[in-house]
């Protein structure tokens, strides 16, 4: 499997767990499903913004700040915007970043993603994105498991 199928294939599983959560279950919180979606519909809407800047000849400025608090930016945008939307976007991003990736050389294109970030390519790029959604995606689970264990038995 190659590192588009592989992404898409991440991307996919945890939009389906996502859609799996009961509406009640994505309740606005400090950091919980909706947040982490949040999270990364931002960091793929900006890996895409950035690969079409470099392309383009008009290169975007990378996020500035840190990681934490481009996140809780991230989240703070998000407040409102209905689950499905932000599921749809994250699967539309993955379309486009796949398409960069397939129609381009991606070994040739060098993107930083936060201002002081070490830059990387599009090649480094997709797997680090991928591991990056499994990872959530292996939290979230265990999470939900947990929960739904301490539900059952009132511990």
């Amino acid at each position: 499997m190659d590192d588009c199928q592989r992404l898409t294939d991440t991307v996919e599983r945890f939009s389906q767990f996502i859609d799996g959560f009961p509406a009640s279950a994505l309740m606005e919180q400090d950091w919980g499903p909706r947040e982490v979606l949040a999270h990364l519909v931002y960091h793929h809407e900006v890996y895409v913004m950035l690969v079409v800047g470099l392309l383009s000849g008009q290169p975007v400025a990378p996020p500035q700040g840190r990681f934490s608090d481009l996140n809780a930016a991230a989240v703070a945008a998000s407040r409102g915007i209905p689950t499905p939307e932000l599921v749809a976007r994250l699967r539309q991003a993955n379309q486009r970043l796949v398409q960069l990736y397939r129609e381009h050389d991606p070994a040739a294109i060098i993107v930083e993603i936060k201002a002081g970030a070490k830059p990387r390519t599009l090649a480094k790029l997709l797997p680090e994105a991928e591991a990056h959604i499994r990872n959530h995606l292996q939290k979230l689970r265990r999470a939900a498991k947990a929960a739904d264990r301490q539900q059952r038995t009132g511990r």
